[in-house]
């Protein structure tokens, strides 16, 4: 059995506990990293999850962030969406995981 990446929200084993961190996420904070998506991004959440975070294994983030419920629905060139920090992410994972 493959090992969860400590950056997965999987790490939350209650699905509802799990949307609590999804709604933090999509509501988003002040202080947030603003980000323009690109074209060449529009079908690759994944290539902005490394571009700003140096990993691709937090696409999910990207995702949440712009509102999309199905992975396989583009994102929008132009659209502005508010991302947290990894050590935000890192946290709430951990808090999250012990409920």
């Amino acid at each position: 059995m493959a090992e969860i990446s400590r950056l997965s929200p999987y790490n939350i084993k209650e699905d509802l506990i799990r949307v609590e961190l999804y709604r933090e996420i999509r509501k988003g904070e002040d202080d947030w990293y603003l980000y323009e998506i690109q074209v060449d991004e529009v079908l690759r959440p994944e290539l902005i999850a490394y571009r700003v975070y140096g990993t691709d294994l937090l696409k999910w983030v990207i995702l949440i962030s712009a509102g999309l419920d199905d992975m396989r629905e583009p994102l929008k060139a132009g659209e502005l969406i508010k991302l947290p920090p990894l050590a935000w992410i890192r946290q709430r994972i951990k808090f999250y995981s012990k409920e």
